[in-house]
């Protein structure tokens, strides 16, 4: 009797294993990657490893061609025929043979080890309870030739509020009574996803799950030393994220970045972090669409997308996605230094921005970088006479409301997508503007934002870089003075 209780628990186990190994083996299809590549690879710019020349034979059977994904999914089906026989294979001589299970698990377990597996990770998070899956609905509304999304998670009404995030304070509070961070070390096990650091100028960053994630394996790239929110991406901050994208990519999926930067941008943490989110459209976020069709008379101009709020968007070079890491710090630079210096210009001229530092949105794709500056608190925006409001960060901005209940979706549907995204910036649409005239308009000097080094001097001075001097008067009023 107690041998077949055993019995049926070894093969209950067995089941187990076994449907684990194919949903593991599905979702290794997706996210390829050899698993023990850091014993002897070089770290390097993200993906995060450099494969040694000697693991050339598993890079090419599980990231080229996931051919160990597939032969374990096969045997994971083989394995389970034999523990809940097939009619054909029921008391044949295979289904009573127990040292052919031994040998299959055995070279199941082999193949199970060789390849990574980012959704098993994120599962495990979710049953640990370190991080909170929110299911959502998506549905889409067409406008404008614009199919924008909008996600219904009704189970976000039941979220812990957060305070809001003090910029100033923890900026300007000694390390004791400083709000308590997050992203600071030590990382919660199961959201920790590993660490890179950018080869030229020796940044470091933390790779986290989100901890509240309303979309499965999103995930943030965190400055492992503190960076204020408040402060404009770096040239290293780009080419990391950047670099995070073309290794989906090639992974054959597609994910897009958002930056959400100051206190009116729908930023929930304080401490400087870009939020990296996988699409089910390999075409991108749906304002993509919209970007692609965009006609300019050179690669590198300026332009914005005719929606009903100020926006600036700069085309990425063609063939950026395989430029060396060296090559790409120059192009996305220029791109994001070119829209940010525009974004500038338009909080300038905006008498309704308050006082104090810009905010605005950043959305990178592979083909794109897009700015939107903002003059109002996210969830300033009313729906309904009750003085509901709906927060919107640069997801928004990429075309991807999220709402709480059915009566905020009504809401949004009935005025319109683009009129609720035109609401919460609160900056007037400058599409029809020549961009490239207000770049020139500067002065030659203004260009020099273009280069790495007017990014340096916008790391020193937080906003901007290599101006003239009444220029720069400019920029400084914006924090030292009401409009």
């Amino acid at each position: 009797m107690g041998n077949l209780v055993w019995h049926e628990y070894a093969r209950f186990v067995s089941i187990a294993a076994n449907c684990y190994a194919m949903w593991a083996a599905f979702w290794g299809i997706y996210y390829r990657k050899f698993f023990w590549d850091f014993l002897h690879g070089i770290v390097r710019a993200p993906g995060g490893i450099q494969p040694a020349a000697s693991d050339s034979i598993f890079i090419s059977i599980i990231v080229k061609a996931p051919v160990v994904q597939l032969l374990s999914f096969v045997l994971a089906f083989v394995i389970l025929s034999l523990e809940r026989p097939l009619p054909f294979l029921k008391d044949s001589s295979i289904h009573r043979s127990f040292p052919i299970r031994i040998v299959l698990l055995l070279l199941q377990t082999f193949l199970g080890m060789l390849f990574y597996q980012l959704p098993a990770s994120f599962e495990a998070a979710r049953a640990a309870g370190d991080l909170h899956f929110f299911p959502s609905t998506v549905h889409t509304h067409a406008e404008d030739g614009i199919d924008f999304e909008i996600r219904l998670c009704p189970a976000l009404q039941k979220k812990p509020a957060a305070p809001a995030p003090e910029f100033d304070a923890v900026e300007d509070a000694s390390p004791a009574k400083a709000p308590q961070d997050p992203f600071a070390p030590p990382y919660t096990p199961g959201l920790f996803l590993g660490e890179v650091k950018d080869e030229f100028e020796g940044r470091e960053y933390v790779v986290l799950f989100n901890k509240y994630s309303v979309v499965p394996h999103h995930f943030l790239i965190v400055t492992k030393e503190f960076q204020s929110q408040t402060a404009p991406l770096f040239p290293a901050d780009l080419v990391q994220v950047y670099l995070f994208l073309v290794a989906a990519k090639k992974a054959g999926r597609t994910f897009f970045a958002f930056y959400n930067c100051g206190d009116l941008s729908g930023a929930s943490q304080p401490h400087k972090h870009v939020q990296i989110l996988p699409l089910d459209d390999p075409d991108g976020p749906p304002v993509e669409k919209l970007a692609r069709e965009a006609k300019t008379d050179r690669e590198d101009q300026p332009f914005s997308l005719p929606l009903p709020y100020a926006n600036h968007v700069r085309r990425l070079p063609a063939s950026l996605p395989r430029a060396a890491p060296e090559a790409l710090e120059p192009a996305l630079a220029a791109a994001s230094m070119a829209v940010l210096d525009l974004a500038i210009q338009t909080v300038r001229h905006a008498p309704a921005h308050p006082r104090g530092p810009p905010s605005y949105n950043v959305l990178l794709t592979l083909e794109h970088v897009h700015c939107v500056p903002r003059a109002r608190e996210c969830a300033a925006l009313a729906l309904a006479p009750g003085g509901d409001a709906l927060p919107v960060n640069a997801l928004g901005f990429a075309g991807m409301l999220l709402v709480k209940g059915e009566r905020e979706m009504d809401a949004v549907v009935a005025r319109g997508v683009r009129s609720v995204l035109a609401e919460s910036p609160n900056m007037p649409s400058r599409a029809g503007v020549d961009e490239a005239s207000l770049v020139q308009n500067r002065g030659a000097k203004s260009r020099e934002l273009a280069c790495p080094a007017g990014v340096q001097n916008v790391e020193a001075r937080g906003i901007g870089a290599s101006e003239p001097e009444a220029e720069t008067r400019d920029v400084e009023d914006l924090t030292n003075t009401s409009h």
